[in-house]
C-alpha cells in the first residue's frame, strides 16, 4: 500500500512539471535557403526521426524498439533534390558494375544507425534478397547523379556523459523532495551525419552537426515547446515508463544550416 501511494505521488509530481528544451542549434527552421545554381538529379535518404515502441518478450521481460518515422523528415524542402517515394522511378535493371562490397558498405552505414527499421527506406534504391541468414543487396539502376543521406543519432535518448548523469540523478531527487520547485536537469547527446555519394556510391563528403540538448523540468518553468506544459505525458523524459527517442525538434533546429551547407557544396560538384 505504501509503495502504491509513493508511486501515485511520484506520477503526480512528474505530471505537474513543465519541460523546457534548450537546443544547441537556434536557427529558424522556416528560413528560406537559396537553391543551388547547378542542376543535378539528387535523391535524399533518411533525415527522419524515430518513435519508441515497447515489446513484451515471452519470458515477461520488456524490450524497446525504435521505429523509423518516414513522415518526420527534418529537411522539409530538400535542396536541389527530393525524397523519392516508392515506385516513383522504374529502375532500368540492376547496377552490375557496382561491387557487392561497395553496395554493402553503403547499406551498413545506413543500418548501423537505423537498425532493421531502415530497410523500408533502402528498398526504394535496392533489391534485397535473403539466403538463409545472409542478405544480398543489389543497387537499382536509377536516374540519379548523387545521393544525400541524413542520419540522426543516437536513436534513443543517451545521457551526454557520466558526470552529467549524476547531475541528472541528484537534481531529480531534489526536485521531487521540493515538490517540483527546484528544477531537474537532463543533458542528452544528439548528432546529425550527412553523407554525399555520387551515382557510383563513392563517398564524396561527410558533414557532422552537433544537436546536443538539455531539458529543465519544474513547476514554474516556461515550457519550450509550448506543448511541454504541465501535464503533457509526451514530455516526461526520464519519468516516462518507456525508453524515449530524441524528439524531432532537436534535429529540426539544424535544418537551415544543413541546407545552406549542402547548397554550397552542390555548387562545387561537376
Amino acid at each position: 500500500m505504501r509503495l502504491l501511494v509513493l508511486s501515485i505521488f511520484f506520477l503526480f509530481l512528474s505530471n505537474a512539471c513543465a519541460s523546457r528544451y534548450s537546443l544547441t542549434q537556434t536557427g529558424d527552421v522556416g528560413t528560406p535557403t537559396k537553391q543551388p545554381t547547378k542542376k543535378f538529379r539528387i535523391a535524399y535518404l533518411g533525415f527522419n526521426t524515430f518513435k519508441s515502441t515497447k515489446l513484451k518478450n515471452p519470458d515477461g521481460t520488456v524490450d524497446f524498439e525504435a521505429l523509423s518515422d518516414p513522415y518526420s523528415r527534418t529537411i522539409k524542402e530538400p535542396i536541389g533534390g527530393s525524397f523519392p517515394i516508392p515506385g516513383e522511378n522504374k529502375p532500368n535493371g540492376i547496377r552490375k558494375d557496382l561491387s557487392q562490397e561497395k553496395v554493402s558498405k553503403f547499406v551498413k552505414s545506413f543500418l548501423e544507425v537505423t537498425g532493421p527499421t531502415g530497410i523500408r527506406e533502402l528498398e526504394k534504391f535496392l533489391e534485397i534478397s535473403k539466403t538463409g541468414e545472409n542478405y544480398t543487396y543489389s543497387f537499382k539502376n536509377l536516374p540519379y547523379d548523387y545521393y544525400i543521406v541524413g542520419l540522426h543519432y543516437p536513436v534513443f535518448e543517451k545521457t551526454r556523459n557520466v558526470g552529467l548523469n549524476f547531475v541528472t540523478i541528484f537534481s531529480s531527487l531534489f526536485s521531487v523532495a521540493t515538490l517540483g520547485i527546484l528544477p531537474s536537469y537532463e543533458a542528452y547527446a544528439a548528432n546529425t551525419k550527412v553523407l554525399v555519394y555520387d551515382k557510383n556510391l563513392n563517398l564524396l563528403k561527410e558533414l557532422e552537426y552537433d544537436n546536443n540538448y538539455s531539458v529543465w523540468r519544474a513547476l514554474w518553468i516556461s515550457p519550450n515547446p509550448k506543448e511541454c506544459r504541465i501535464g503533457n505525458l509526451e514530455c516526461l523524459g526520464m519519468f516516462s515508463p518507456t525508453l524515449g527517442t530524441n524528439p524531432p525538434m532537436v534535429f529540426e533546429a539544424s535544418a537551415p544550416k544543413i541546407s545552406a551547407d549542402l547548397s554550397d557544396y552542390i555548387n562545387t560538384l561537376k
